[in-house]
């Protein structure tokens, strides 16, 4: 029994990795095989396979005053994947404002395919590039960037980066879809987020179960302040675009459909309070091996001086990231002069300000906490309790 106790010790990193890797693979396997059929499907005989352009039959497009090609295309595709792969079709691309995909010969592009039932037609239009390769690519020199700056650590990273996604797209949306709690079982995915994410990194060490415990009172002060604010708000989640959609088809319940807009927010701040929690109860760790002499009130100060100046920036950075999601509609409005007191009570405004408030109380809190909960755990306090 000491035997394998001083094992699993010594070895606890690469179970670690090992386990979460083997829970990934299963949640892959779950979320790709846990298809849900609402009966209601708008793309139903569409398909949207890869293709490559064999030659540009007709090219009526022009170049406004604007620089905006626009006009239409005649190609001839073929299709890469799909039941129809190597087939060769006759595609329409037309150029618009919103959708200028120019197409040149042995370009990939995504092509929307249509069979007619029960006969050879189809109907074939270009939908856009083919984008997946170069973001493959891109994600990949991203690993490898932090791989070269910082080496182990920037591994560790990438691979709870990769957790994150994982457990998001093949557990978190599978559950919401089959009629699971949102609120509950995001909760519960971003405290799987924390732990894996920052045992990735730091590793098992006492910085990293600190860090766990301020992100984790973060999220608790987020869903308060969330409930407050949107109350007072009168903002009940239906109020966000595209719920109409979900309620058309007959997702979830309602009360499910309510809330989604917490989870997104929860989701989208979850990294900055992380960020906060990480580096407080770095900092003090590093002030602990400096001075181990130093007291809780001595760690506590100096962490929450650290501290003033990480959240005056963090919460700066949090709020204009909320806000610049917004940019485009604040600019629509000031071209259509709408009066002050319209612009400031309209709905999408007050759910603007709930993402960016409930957000940044929740990292803003997540300082003192952590600073507490450090501070404790390094000085002689928190070694009383260990060595009772």
């Amino acid at each position: 029994m000491k035997k394998f106790q001083t094992f699993m010790r010594s070895n606890k990193n690469i179970i670690f990795f090992m386990v979460t890797t083997l829970a990934m693979m299963v949640m892959i396997w779950y979320g790709m095989n846990n298809q849900i059929d609402f009966g209601f499907n708008q793309n139903e005989g569409v398909t949207f396979p890869s293709g490559r352009v064999v030659e540009v039959v007709s090219d009526e497009t022009t170049i406004d005053e604007s620089g905006i090609r626009m006009g239409r295309q005649d190609l001839l595709v073929e299709l890469l994947s799909g039941d129809h792969r190597g087939k060769i079709v006759e595609t329409q691309n037309i150029l618009f404002i919103e959708q200028g995909v120019y197409a040149r010969e042995g370009e990939r592009l995504i092509i929307y395919f249509e069979q007619m039932p029960g006969t050879m037609d189809y109907f074939a239009r270009v939908h856009s590039h083919d984008r997946a390769m170069t973001i493959y690519v891109i994600v990949i020199l991203f690993f490898g960037l932090l791989a070269t700056v910082f080496g182990k650590a920037g591994v560790r990273s990438a691979f709870g980066l990769v957790f994150t996604f994982v457990i998001i797209i093949f557990l978190l949306i599978p559950w919401i879809v089959s009629g699971g709690p949102p609120a509950l079982l995001t909760l519960g995915v971003s405290l799987c987020i924390t732990m894996v994410s920052l045992f990735s990194v730091m590793g098992f060490e006492k910085k990293t179960y600190v860090s766990i415990a301020g992100t984790s009172i973060g999220i608790l002060f987020y869903c308060l302040f969330y409930v407050i604010i949107s109350t007072a708000l009168h903002v009940t989640g239906f109020n966000v675009s595209e719920m109409s959609s979900l309620i058309t088809i007959g997702f979830n319940t309602y009360a499910g459909i309510s809330e989604l807009l917490f989870c997104a927010i929860l989701i989208a701040s979850l990294g900055a309070v992380m960020d906060v929690s990480v580096s407080l109860s770095s900092v003090i760790a590093e002030l602990h091996e400096t001075n181990p002499e130093a007291n809780f009130k001595a760690l506590f100060r100096s962490g929450m001086k650290i501290g003033r100046d990480l959240i005056g920036s963090s919460s700066n950075t949090l709020i204009l990231a909320f806000t610049g999601t917004f940019l485009i509609s604040l600019i629509l409005f000031r071209v259509n002069n709408f009066s002050y007191n319209m612009l400031i009570n309209r709905v999408d405004i007050a759910v603007e300000v709930l993402r960016a408030i409930s957000a940044s109380v929740a990292m803003v809190l997540c300082a003192p906490a952590t600073a507490i909960i450090g501070a404790y755990a390094h000085s002689s306090w928190g070694k009383r309790s260990e060595n009772s």
